[in-house]
């Protein structure tokens, strides 16, 4: 799998997006930022699948959130994050990469406990549809580098449930989670084998 190379303005422009939507933050509350690293890996499986197993990539992930009150225990936080999944392999000299860049959009139900002090700790669990930014693969062998576009042969939306926990002190956040891919990525499907993203997030985050 292949994407073309992010572009460097892509950092920046996000940095001054939030810069931009802070005074709203601050005025509607329950809303805040969050940025943190992506544990990422592909699971294949099916007949055929017996190829060396794809290690994980560490990678971004960073984006906005909302915590919405329902009941007294129970919220819903809706996010949109950049999130970089894929997977790396090293095999035989070759230093070889898979580089995926999504929109994910996490919906996630939130059961909260707090005490009488500004701390408290949450679980929470929901459904989570990524869409496909870019698709690449990057190859290093004998000092050189390749990289070649594999948009074509990912699909466009990807689907999975995502469960963690996290803990709030004031308005800072720290929250862990596991997403579990459930759709083949993969567009070929004539071949036997699924391809299934994987990802552990462990972020930190500012409510506003």
């Amino acid at each position: 799998m292949s994407m073309r190379q992010m572009t460097r303005s892509l950092p920046l422009a996000c940095g001054l997006m939030l810069l931009c939507a802070h005074p709203l933050f601050a005025q509607i509350g329950g809303l805040g930022v969050k940025g943190g690293v992506n544990l990422a890996t592909i699971r294949n499986s099916g007949d055929g699948s017996d190829e060396p197993a794809m290690k994980s990539l560490a990678g971004l992930v960073a984006g906005v959130f909302a915590t919405l009150p329902l009941v007294s225990w129970l919220e819903l936080q809706p996010e949109a994050l950049y999130s970089m999944k894929g997977a790396r392999l090293d095999f035989e000299g070759v230093n070889g990469s898979v580089l995926l860049d999504y929109l994910e959009v996490p919906v996630l139900a939130r059961y909260s406990r707090r005490g009488t002090g500004p701390s408290g700790y949450y679980v929470a669990g929901g459904p989570a549809a990524a869409f496909r930014l870019r698709a690449r693969t990057r190859t290093k062998f004998g000092g050189a580098t390749e990289e070649i576009d594999i948009a074509d042969d990912v699909e466009r939306l990807d689907f999975g449930v995502a469960i963690g926990g996290g803990f709030e002190h004031g308005s800072l956040v720290i929250d862990g989670r596991y997403t579990h891919g459930l759709k083949d990525i993969d567009k070929d499907k004539t071949d036997g084998i699924t391809t299934k993203n994987r990802a552990l997030s462990i972020t930190f985050g500012v409510k506003f």
